[in-house]
């Protein structure tokens, strides 16, 4: 009889640690892809200079596609409204220039991320109100968007 009540005790904490497990994940939602996954030697860029008369130099770009140099207003350490984008083919480019939209007030840094172009080629189509239809996601390497904060000289 007693092996009986410890098999039963058993089998019901493993039930309810089983289901608290299902209700904790459930509670946490779906974990969606952030971004576009790459290898770090396969994508990179230094963005060094800050920005002067509306135009942004990023100093040179590995791209593992064709991609998207993209910058982003600084909203307190995340990216906000979009000022300025700039195509590169797969491959490595120098001097890159981004023009920088001039209807815009600048904050005192810009954020520049590097995004894959894997919808229409050629037009950038992404919105962050709608990250999981956007097709030019941003790459990430290692866990960690690929972006950088540059100054607004």
């Amino acid at each position: 009889m007693r092996k009986t009540l410890l098999r039963i005790a058993a089998v019901a904490a493993a039930v309810l640690l089983v289901g608290g497990l299902t209700a904790y994940s459930y509670a946490a939602g779906p974990q969606k892809m952030v971004g576009v996954v790459v290898a770090e030697k396969s994508s990179s860029f230094d963005a060094s200079q800050p920005v002067r008369d509306g135009v942004l130099t990023v100093d040179n770009v590995l791209a593992p596609d064709d991609s998207w140099v993209v910058v982003h207003l600084d909203m307190d350490g995340k990216p906000g409204m979009r000022v300025g984008v700039a195509h590169v083919t797969a491959g490595t480019h120098a001097s890159v220039t981004v023009r920088l939209d001039p209807g815009v007030t600048l904050t005192d840094k810009v954020l520049v991320a590097l995004h894959a172009d894997r919808g229409v080629r050629g037009a950038f189509e992404f919105d962050m109100k709608r990250f999981d239809s956007s097709p030019d996601k941003p790459y990430f390497v290692n866990g960690m968007e690929l972006a950088k904060e540059v100054p607004v000289g």
